[in-house]
């Protein structure tokens, strides 16, 4: 598929844009802030879970993940909302083989949410 440029490019990515826009009082323009804002600090965030992970740094690794199941359920990003809750989930009982198996596939996906953010935004 080609270059993202429209909201209907997005939603094809599996963006819930709809449900994004309506988190943002319907208003277009403030979802594009926000999904600026989430472009910028996925640049950040991606690096920074994962060390907090190879660290084992629980604790701030539950805090990263729980504001990243906001931040992207705000945009509409919500299969990585999901696979951040789950994380989430399994931090707070210890559930160390589920955090191994579902951190990469979250970071995954989370780099594929800042690529699309950043075709649709220019950045490329």
């Amino acid at each position: 598929m080609g270059m993202i440029q429209t909201f209907e490019d997005l939603t094809i990515k599996g963006f819930d844009v709809k449900e994004g826009i309506r988190l943002c009082g319907d208003d277009e323009e403030i979802y594009m802030e926000v999904l600026w804002a989430a472009m910028e600090e996925g640049k950040e965030k991606i690096p920074l879970i994962r060390s907090v992970y190879d660290a084992k740094d629980w604790e701030r690794y539950r805090i990263e993940v729980h504001g990243l199941k906001n931040a992207m359920k705000s945009i509409g990003a919500t299969y990585l909302s999901q696979l951040a809750a789950e994380q989430e989930a399994a931090v707070k009982v210890e559930n160390y083989s589920v955090m191994k198996v579902g951190v990469e596939e979250m970071l995954t996906q989370y780099q594929f949410v800042v690529d699309a953010l950043k075709e649709l935004l220019g950045e490329s």
